[in-house]
């Protein structure tokens, strides 16, 4: 068993478990029916429309009493997304933060299925709301980027936290951008933050066109009076 969907809230109403393929069409009977979720393996990726269109949140596993937001009754297809096999979403992310990392000689970071699950939930949010801010998260270092759905590598949305280090001057946090403001530098700071031991990511398309990526760090990084490494 994968995921486990149920009609209402709090995993009550009617129930279909045992689900471990993709759904193009849920048909009369579950379809904009779907209120509750158990996700217990993969990542899986819900739709408001048949055959995999139009916005869509991705769930990792936990057990969601209600669907994120907006998505009471909304879900028309949904399917298993793989992100965190080697050559997918994970590996990519984790290539492009530990080459940064080691032009500065820091150790690599490691991924954290933990973060990623956090991160997920905040870009589900973003993308539902089609905003773009930081959530406060108490104990975790966030960096947000987001461009045209479908553009872009991992890599290259990476390159734009990375494209930061052309103000970046070795100092003491927050006095670390040529600029005078550590904000010019502060994603790259994040990704190069030596005492930074893992990362977890997740991305999210909004209907207004933008994907939406969230990485999460643990412990987390720009810390006023501490040098970034």
């Amino acid at each position: 068993m994968s995921i486990e969907i149920f009609t209402d809230a709090n995993f009550s109403g009617k129930t279909l478990g045992n689900i471990d393929q993709e759904f193009a069409s849920l048909g009369d009977v579950w379809n904009d029916q779907i209120s509750s979720i158990k996700v217990y393996a993969g990542t899986w990726e819900f739709f408001e429309h048949t055959n995999f269109q139009g916005r869509s949140f991705r769930l990792t596993p936990g057990e969601y009493t209600s669907v994120p937001n907006d998505w009471n009754d909304i879900i028309s297809s949904f399917r298993q997304v793989e992100v965190s096999t080697p050559g997918g979403m994970a590996q990519e992310i984790l290539n492009a933060h530990n080459s940064y990392r080691s032009e500065v000689g820091v150790p690599p970071l490691a991924w954290s299925d933990s973060l990623a699950s956090h991160a997920q939930e905040w870009a589900n949010y973003l993308a539902a709301t089609q905003s773009f801010k930081h959530s406060g998260a108490d104990g975790e270092g966030e960096n947000l980027w987001m461009g045209t759905s479908g553009s872009f590598s991992f890599t290259q949305m990476l390159e734009g936290w990375g494209n930061e280090k052309q103000h970046f001057v070795i100092g003491t946090f927050p006095d670390v951008s040529n600029t005078g403001n550590w904000a010019d530098v502060g994603h790259y700071t994040q990704v190069v933050w030596r005492n930074t031991t893992q990362v977890g990511c997740a991305v999210a398309d909004g209907g207004d066109g933008n994907i939406r990526l969230v990485c999460r760090y643990s412990p987390q990084g720009n810390f006023v009076g501490q040098r970034p490494f």
